[in-house]
């Protein structure tokens, strides 16, 4: 039952991310970056000592006309080791992502970024199989970052937070990300 909830509240998110006006500038990016664990899956409990890790992330966003804000959503998969060799934790999820940009596409224009959806933790280990876990849970996720041209594209550069809502494996992470945006249509 846990698991359809998340599924049907991130289902909602996407639908309501959706473009409202099919004349909005639309944009698709790629991107990722180093993740640093924080909390008990950095120092405590049974999965405890995980270390820097990589997320890559993809997703579209759309202008909600010409107010700064973008909506779209957001996937995500990504990879921290244990200190317990053979020990790691695989993190997927989906978003609907919220941007408010500062400034013109065009320009270098400082950003803030907010998320919800879902998330899930897969925790695996060679030497106690017997331990392996997942959880999947609603998660929160936001930054900052400045977007910038790049030759034909846009380039970004952001750092912020993820974090699982209450799952079974506390899966909280500060991240630095890079990544390029390709704009799809104008508006």
């Amino acid at each position: 039952m846990k698991r359809l909830s998340c599924v049907a509240l991130a289902t909602g998110f996407f639908a309501l991310s959706a473009p409202a006006d099919s004349s909005a500038q639309t944009s698709i990016f790629v991107g990722g970056g180093a993740t640093f664990p924080v909390g008990s899956i950095a120092s405590a409990g049974p999965f405890v000592g995980h270390n820097t890790g990589w997320q890559g992330t993809a997703g579209a966003q759309c202008a909600l006309g010409e107010s700064g804000f973008t909506l779209g959503p957001r996937l995500h998969y990504g990879s921290n080791k244990s200190e317990t060799a053979g020990n790691k934790s695989n993190v997927y999820g989906g978003t609907a992502l919220a941007n408010y940009n500062f400034g013109e596409p065009d320009a270098v224009n400082p950003f803030l970024w907010a998320e919800l959806g879902v998330m899930s933790i897969a925790f695996t280990s060679e030497t106690v199989p017997a331990s392996d876990n997942t959880s999947t849970a609603a998660a929160l996720a936001g930054g900052v970052g400045v977007g910038f041209p790049l030759g034909g594209v846009n380039g970004f550069l952001a750092a912020g937070f993820n974090s699982d809502l209450g799952g079974d494996i506390d899966m909280t992470y500060f991240g630095l990300y890079a990544g390029l945006s390709f704009a799809l249509s104008g508006g």
